[in-house]
């Protein structure tokens, strides 16, 4: 698995490989405690936990053979992130998170990102299966998942901010996603 991502553009949108400068966009948007309610971290309080967050997972996802994820940026402004933080070697298959900045939900600027991050996944990441979940309460994101042709496989208690819930999970495998 590559360790590295190439910069993409999408539209007005710049997905670019999370780097240690990215703690101060991370903070802004890691402040809000709605948007990082579907979360395991957050909201954050100080600049220190930002970089720690881009430190010790974005960052070391490299020595997992991961790579580290995108930041998305609209100009010279993070909004968002898109990472491939779990990859299963016995099926080819990694799982995409995504979280955005509350500023910008609601305008589909998430799933034309994500779009581009399936791409990368399967034909530079060179992934045969993408899978991705999300908490029963975050309707918005179900829905998002769906629509991008992702079909349900499984649900399992997952562990956010505001506690343990149920999250359904959703895939697609390279062969499929090329059908459309």
């Amino acid at each position: 698995m590559k360790t590295t991502l190439k910069e993409v553009k999408v539209n007005k949108f710049t997905l670019k490989e999370i780097t240690q400068s990215d703690y101060k966009g991370l903070f802004v948007i890691g402040r809000d405690k709605e948007m990082c309610s579907y979360l395991n971290w957050g909201p954050l309080l100080s600049i220190n936990e930002a970089k720690l967050i881009i430190n010790n997972i974005y960052l070391k996802r490299c020595d997992l053979g991961l790579p580290p994820g995108y930041a998305i940026y609209y100009g010279d402004v993070m909004i968002g992130v898109i990472d491939y933080h779990t990859y299963d070697k016995n099926q080819n298959e990694i799982e995409i998170g995504y979280f955005l900045d509350r500023k910008f939900w609601g305008m589909g600027i998430m799933k034309r990102c994500l779009k581009k991050a399936i791409d990368v996944a399967f034909f530079d990441l060179e992934c045969d299966k993408v899978k991705i979940g999300s908490s029963l309460r975050n309707e918005r994101s179900l829905n998002l998942i769906k629509s991008l042709g992702l079909v349900y496989e499984y649900e399992e208690i997952c562990h956010l901010n505001y506690g343990d819930d149920i999250a359904k999970y959703y895939s697609i495998y390279k062969h499929e996603y090329m059908e459309d």
